[in-house]
């Protein structure tokens, strides 16, 4: 992982989520995502990205996430932007397009909103994701 994407993923582990989390570090899988969220039985998988660049995956990415979401698994990137600071959250859909699912300025609170979208959209419902909120 890059260092500005070590830096989001130091910065995520602060938030103390409920559930597990972890970074994943692979060279044998191509396009595996960075972090693997368990929550209430249910995985959670998402790539970091820090950078500018409009559809920052690599086709290998792209395809485990289409491959991930064809066979019912749920993932998403979380894109640090740097030349404007936002947050943003994105999925990959067909036809492997990369589309926004929120975004928000570079702030501890986007960040958690983000996490919340993430549970709230596949059906969960908790009134405080976090340990230490």
């Amino acid at each position: 992982m890059k260092k500005r994407e070590s830096l989001l993923w130091q910065r995520i582990k602060k938030l103390n989520l409920k559930g597990q989390i972890f970074r994943i570090e692979s060279n044998t899988i191509n396009g595996i995502p960075d972090v693997y969220w368990l929550y209430k039985g249910q995985s959670i998988w998402i790539e970091l990205k820090s950078n500018d660049v409009k559809n920052p995956l690599s086709k290998y990415q792209i395809n485990w996430h289409l491959n991930h979401k064809k066979n019912g698994g749920v993932s998403y990137i979380l894109q640090e932007t740097l030349s404007q600071p936002k947050l943003k959250l994105l999925e990959v859909r067909e036809p492997r397009s990369l589309d926004p699912v929120a975004e928000g300025e570079n702030s501890r609170l986007t960040l958690l909103l983000h996490f919340d979208k993430m549970l709230w959209d596949n059906n969960f419902e908790d009134e405080n994701i976090t340990l230490n909120s």
